[in-house]
């Protein structure tokens, strides 16, 4: 197992630096996931380390060995070891499942009985024996996709990249890839670095998450380290799902101008902020109490184990996740909104672009 550091990486396309400088290093035998929105470079730096695209400036190391430096490619594609998973599926549809698991080894000059041995190995860890003499068109899009997984580590590459591997899925097929996923890395070892945008396929799959914004690198860290200490409100907001307010820290309390009080439990930086939290941490209450945000409900939507209620404080809305076993409030009812102890992130001003 092996690897990956990337050391100050530049690549500018004309006048626009996509990748800014960014540096990471990607433990050996872990998933790490590069997240973050459409245009932040993280496919770029991918494709960088695969040597398909040749950055402008910096340093990539694989294991012991510098693949790229000084803005030159020192070792070729081929010579990378790396397997790497598409967008697209890329599937040749007029070739069996087995003769496209096999294609990489073909190429590499693999004889006939190793090959069909590994392609019989490949297909058995992503659960699709007995697989190899159907077409693609015979296939479901989860089935797709467990070819092209069985095709990339079919040759046993040291490092496998994989570029937004389940966004063309359906919710319940991602869902169930995300597993299958996080099992293939488990069982085979291979250290794996991906891109994606959706915050959830990144917290479900990654041992190291790397936040993305800009071409730089906004945070990295475990997926539990980047959802419970978001290191700013951009990586607080690209995590989804929250309220995010105007208010203004005094000492251990925020205030939020014309609505109300929310207490942090911990002493904040005075002065202008945003005041943060997430819907599942927000607290409803009926008749409204003297304490936190006054408001109406707007909308409510019944969940199952949830309600989720729109509720409007003055001229904001907020999102409140409340426990169904409560009762579904009504439309117009006046409430106060307050955060649960501790969930209440604070971030000045300036640091919250």
């Amino acid at each position: 197992m092996r690897g990956v550091e990337v050391r100050d990486l530049v690549k500018s396309f004309g006048a626009v630096r996509a990748v800014d400088g960014v540096s990471f290093s990607v433990p050996a035998g872990g998933i790490t996931t590069m997240l973050g929105p459409s245009g932040c470079g993280k496919t770029t730096i991918l494709r960088c380390i695969a040597g398909l695209e040749t950055a402008t400036s910096g340093e990539i190391a694989i294991g012991d060995r510098t693949v790229f430096s000084g803005g030159v490619s020192r070792v070729p594609v081929e010579r990378r070891n790396l397997g790497m998973v598409f967008q697209s599926y890329a599937i040749w549809p007029h070739m069996t499942i087995a003769d496209n698991v096999a294609y990489g080894l073909r190429v590499r000059g693999w004889s006939r009985a190793e090959k069909d041995k590994r392609v019989r190995e490949a297909l058995a860890l992503v659960r699709l024996s007995g697989f190899e003499a159907r077409l693609p068109g015979q296939l479901s899009g989860g089935q797709m996709q467990r070819v092209v997984l069985a095709r990339a580590i079919a040759y046993d590459p040291e490092i496998l990249l994989l570029d937004e591997p389940l966004a063309n899925l359906d919710a319940h097929l991602r869902e169930e890839m995300r597993q299958e996923l996080k099992r293939i890395q488990r069982e085979t070892g291979t250290t794996m670095i991906a891109v994606t945008h959706d915050q959830s396929e990144a917290l479900a799959i990654s041992d190291q998450i790397l936040v993305m914004s800009m071409g730089q690198i906004l945070q990295a860290g475990t997926p539990a380290e980047i959802w419970q200490r978001p290191a700013g409100a951009e990586v607080a907001r690209f995590l989804g799902g929250v309220n995010d307010l105007e208010a203004i820290a005094v000492d251990d309390r925020i205030e939020v101008p014309e609505l109300g009080i929310l207490t942090t439990g911990v002493a904040a930086t005075r002065g202008r902020c945003r005041a943060i939290f997430r819907p599942a941490d927000a607290r409803i209450a009926a008749p409204a109490m003297g304490e936190g945000l006054a408001g109406k409900v707007v909308l409510s939507q019944f969940l199952g184990q949830t309600v989720q209620y729109l509720v409007r404080c003055g001229g904001q809305e907020i999102i409140v996740d409340a426990p169904a076993s409560g009762g579904v409030l009504a439309d117009g009812t006046a409430v106060s909104v307050s955060v649960a102890s501790g969930a209440l992130m604070v971030f000045p001003e300036s640091a919250a672009a």
